[in-house]
């Protein structure tokens, strides 16, 4: 059975990316290279992710196509059609992880946070996270977790630290 995983890291007080969607604090945290990223990926075959996170992706791989072997799906009210790397979704990201839990396949990663989330979580819909949290404190930025309806608990499973990163793998109950 497909399971829904978020797959990401955060500054310690909770930010995923600075105000204007800069990573560079997390680009300057040791460690980073060294995280299970290779087994997390070689286990899904869906990737769900907004538009802003899939152009700020794009832009710091400089334009090489985003998991290839991988069926993206970019969330936009704006954009539609299908690209060489992605498929834009005008629905919500509930329907469209109900649709795919219906469909044979690997798991499905959640990419970036915020309201994609927050609507996830509202609906008890992640079952795994794997969040990687750097020592570092930026004060204001996209939170990963914003304000909304979705009071849970979770069950920690791990903790593995990679040089400056510690990340916690949980799953829902």
């Amino acid at each position: 059975m497909r399971k829904v995983q978020f797959y990401g890291a955060t500054s310690l007080d909770g930010y995923l990316a600075t105000t204007n969607h800069d990573l560079q604090w997390l680009l300057d945290t040791e460690g980073g290279e060294s995280a299970n990223s290779d087994r997390f990926f070689n286990q899904i075959d869906s990737t769900i992710m907004g538009r802003k996170t899939y152009d700020i992706t794009k832009e710091m791989m400089n334009g090489e196509l985003f998991f290839p072997d991988k069926t993206n799906y970019v969330l936009s009210r704006t954009r539609q059609g299908t690209k060489k790397d992605a498929i834009y979704y005008q629905k919500s990201p509930v329907k469209l992880v109900h649709d795919l839990l219906q469909q044979p396949g690997g798991n499905i990663w959640i990419v970036g946070g915020g309201q994609i989330v927050a609507d996830l979580l509202a609906e008890n819909l992640i079952d795994e996270w794997w969040i990687q949290i750097a020592p570092v404190l930026l004060g204001a930025g996209i939170r990963l977790f914003p304000s909304g309806d979705y009071s849970t608990r979770l069950e920690l499973v791990d903790v593995t630290r990679y040089d400056q990163l510690g990340e916690l793998h949980l799953r829902k109950k």
